[in-house]
């Protein structure tokens, strides 16, 4: 009998879910520590011309410490990076978690816009999807500290991948970005 209870106890474990999970990590460069020579971070692609970033006020820097630090000074749309990472068809849930602190930002003009990641799925008739409202990952306040954001997610039968952005609309100040994560879970 105590065999048993050990076993059901091992197993209940085993297929509890919670975030703490380690599986791989599917992100490439997760936390900025490879840049192309421009001095952008390698493997985040729709990043916008240093030419517009510049004439917007917006600056991204990979820190010598190997994180992605933006400056925003104006509310104008910048890409600031995305990737699209591919979901096996027996994944049936998608973890997503960033570290992320701002010293300083200003809201931009709805309460989604700040500091954070955004995320959608990619179908396999090659369209997007919004997740729908939710769908951040976002710094409610300043903070001098990392702070790591996360969510677990149901993957729909037709997606194909997922998208994930950080995001520059709207807010205004600066923000560090870190150990930007997408987890797969069979």
């Amino acid at each position: 009998m105590k065999s048993r209870i050990i076993i059901l106890l091992i197993l209940g474990l085993a297929s509890s879910r919670s975030f703490a999970f380690e599986s791989a990590n599917s992100v490439l460069n997760p936390s900025f520590t490879e840049i192309y020579e421009s001095g952008m971070p390698a493997d985040w692609g729709n990043i916008s011309h240093p030419n517009y970033l510049a004439q917007i006020g917006t600056r991204l820097v990979v820190s010598p410490e190997n994180f992605l630090q933006v400056t925003r000074e104006s509310k104008q749309t910048a890409n600031l990076g995305e990737q699209r990472v591919l979901l096996a068809p027996e994944v049936r849930q998608v973890g997503i978690s960033l570290r992320v602190r701002a010293p300083y930002f200003v809201i931009g003009d709805v309460d989604w816009q700040v500091p954070g990641l955004s995320y959608s799925w990619l179908l396999a008739d090659n369209t997007e999807r919004p997740i729908g409202p939710g769908s951040w990952l976002l710094l409610k306040y300043p903070t001098q500290e990392w702070t790591k954001l996360d969510t677990l997610i149901a993957k729909p039968a037709d997606a194909i991948a997922i998208k994930i952005s950080i995001l520059g609309i709207g807010w205004i100040g600066q923000a560090d970005f870190d150990d930007v994560r997408v987890e797969p879970i069979p």
